[in-house]
């Protein structure tokens, strides 16, 4: 039997009763109906925009095909912040951990070759000439790693200007291929507060990746007296065919050092 509601929505739906029998009840009722054109429903699809299709691909060729390892160390922002600041009014340009990362980074590539290396087989790598630099940019429209090529010979003016151009692009994904090519190391920026770790995948092609969260404040004791001091957490994936961990420690260290150290203005 079919009640009078339901063979409303039927007639509404223009179902065929034949498809009510299947249910197999004696009484077929108006919710009845709806649990059928429920299950039957197609279901909503989104398309992925094309950049994160191209991230998908990157992340999973990473996970894939390198071996990678982690090591992250805490690091004391506050005077890094006070450069930051100080370098902005002499520049005239935005200066944040982004710009002042890309050079620390970009200094290291002569003590540290293998960071930026590529491994070439299971016996060689190819060392890169110059620190070609990407830095993870993401407006909200996808994300995207611009790469500031030869990062070490560029003075801190021209990478903040650069750095400026990309949030810009990556709002329209406005960039050009060669913007977006022949990087040998990332740097990944983590901007929210609540974001105390991340591990990055490794670029392929890539021997290691940097990801800085944003700096939070802890409470330190300092000689007997309470204060508050801002740290970040800097983590360091790495193919560990490349880098071991002492050398990853190494880097780290190095880098905690020459993040205090003014780059050429």
């Amino acid at each position: 039997m079919i009640t009078a509601p339901a063979q409303a929505l039927l007639d509404e739906l223009g179902i065929p009763v034949e498809r009510v029998y299947s249910l197999g009840l004696n009484v077929i009722r108006r919710a009845d109906v709806e649990g059928l054109v429920a299950e039957n429903a197609p279901t909503a699809t989104y398309e992925l925009p094309k950049v994160q299709r191209a991230v998908a691909r990157a992340v999973q060729t990473s996970h894939a095909t390198i071996p990678a390892a982690y090591t992250v160390v805490a690091m004391e922002m506050d005077d890094t912040l006070e450069l930051a600041a100080q370098l902005t009014r002499e520049v005239r340009r935005p200066v944040g951990l982004a710009e002042l990362f890309v050079t620390a980074v970009a200094r290291l590539h002569a003590e540290f070759p293998m960071f930026f290396a590529t491994l070439t087989d299971d016996r060689h790598a190819r060392l890169s000439d110059t620190p070609n630099v990407g830095v993870t940019v993401d407006t909200g429209e996808g994300l995207y790693v611009p790469v500031i090529h030869n990062a070490a010979e560029r003075p801190l003016k021209e990478i903040a200007t650069r750095l400026m151009e990309f949030r810009l692009a990556s709002t329209t994904g406005d960039f050009r291929e060669a913007d977006l090519a022949n990087a040998n190391i990332a740097v990944t920026l983590h901007h929210d507060g609540d974001v105390t770790l991340a591990i990055p995948f490794i670029f392929p092609g890539h021997a290691c990746a940097l990801a800085i969260t944003a700096p939070h404040p802890v409470l330190s004791l300092n000689a007997g007296t309470l204060t508050t001091k801002k740290i970040a957490n800097i983590g360091l994936a790495y193919d560990h065919r490349l880098i071991n961990g002492r050398e990853a420690a190494l880097f780290l260290r190095a880098l905690k050092d020459t993040i205090r150290q003014p780059p050429p203005a």
